[in-house]
């Protein structure tokens, strides 16, 4: 997804870091729209709750994505061809790694850790932090980091935390 934005915005003469910023925007005030279907972990909800959440979610992101890049110029056939086998397996991933995360949390935060090793290798994950807001001074007021850091460590984030880790990654 990221060589297509990016080659989109190259084929529209946008700067990229344009196009970072409205989907940043874009994701962002649907982010907020979203809050309210994620309850805090000691009320997580059943697989089947968590199916029905991330189709609201993904379809939303699939409108957000939609809107911008119509904007753009892109034809919306070609990007849902685009969006439709992704929207599938992301919901499979995610539902998935809430299932496993219910049951047993510590092989999620060791798989977490994994992932974000392999993902550093990337260079896409520098976008995808500024994405969700980790700024290089620390989570960007009103963003996605922020919100997750007041929700799961309020203001005193352990060091070594996966939040920690991740903010660490977006101010080197």
């Amino acid at each position: 997804m990221y060589q297509f934005t990016e080659k989109v915005a190259e084929q529209c003469g946008i700067p990229f870091c344009t196009v970072l910023k409205h989907l940043g925007n874009a994701l962002s005030a649907l982010f907020e729209k979203l809050k309210k279907l994620f309850p805090p972990p000691s009320e997580a909800p059943g697989h089947e709750k968590r199916m029905d959440k991330m189709t609201t979610i993904l379809d939303r992101v699939e409108e957000c994505f939609l809107r911008v890049f119509s904007k753009l110029g892109v034809s919306k056939e070609f990007l849902q061809s685009l969006t439709g086998p992704l929207k599938t397996g992301v919901k499979y991933v995610a539902v998935t790694i809430g299932d496993i995360t219910e049951q047993h949390p510590y092989l999620v935060a060791t798989l977490v850790c994994i992932v974000i090793g392999i993902l550093l290798s990337q260079w896409i994950f520098p976008a995808i932090l500024q994405m969700v807001g980790f700024g290089p001074l620390g989570p960007v007021k009103g963003g996605i980091a922020a919100w997750l850091q007041g929700c799961v460590f309020g203001g005193a984030v352990p060091a070594g935390s996966w939040f920690a880790i991740l903010q660490h990654l977006a101010m080197v």
